[in-house]
């Protein structure tokens, strides 16, 4: 009786050690989006989304579209790509995440964002919208909310505080 305890407690402790947790598997996702394309593995930068994610943008002709399959084919195949990544920021609240990258090109910049949902145990990029900004740019964006308290005196209503954001003005390049 005791080997057998001690087996389901070995089987157990193994299972929880090899599962990965929320944050790991957002950030899992993020980078083989980030690092597939920069590195020009294919098939690892579209793993990262959604069968059927959407990308949008605003080009000089108006809102512009394209398919995760056309994105990829931009991709050379195993070359490495000049330019630098990184993940702005993230956050998840049961299945759903939202999150910014920025991509640095010699002359620009791309800013992602980029909606996740957690299907079958993995997150999955379903949409995108982005942004091509001045390389001395960088994003804005609001003070992270403190978590909300409940407050004694207003009877099961919540409040959090925040700081407010000084914001440079972004001009409107029209590409």
């Amino acid at each position: 009786m005791r080997n057998i305890l001690l087996s389901l407690t070995l089987i157990l402790s193994l299972f929880s050690a090899s599962a990965q947790s929320d944050e790991e598997l957002i950030n899992q996702t993020l980078n083989d989006y980030l690092e597939g394309g920069t590195n020009g593995e294919v098939e690892r930068f579209k793993k990262a989304f959604f069968s059927d994610a959407i990308q949008k943008s605003v080009g000089k002709t108006g809102v512009t579209g394209m398919t995760v399959e056309s994105l990829a084919s931009k991709i050379k195949p195993n070359q490495k790509m000049e330019r630098t990544t990184k993940v702005v920021s993230w956050s998840y609240a049961g299945t759903a995440a939202t999150a910014i990258t920025e991509t640095e090109y010699p002359t620009s910049k791309i800013i992602d964002l980029l909606n996740l949902l957690k299907v079958n145990n993995e997150w999955k990029i379903v949409s995108r919208v982005y942004s091509r900004i001045e390389k001395g740019e960088s994003v804005v964006s609001s003070a992270p909310l403190i978590a909300a308290k409940a407050d004694p005196k207003a009877k099961g209503k919540t409040t959090a505080a925040t700081t407010p954001v000084k914001k440079k003005p972004v001009a409107d390049d029209g590409w």
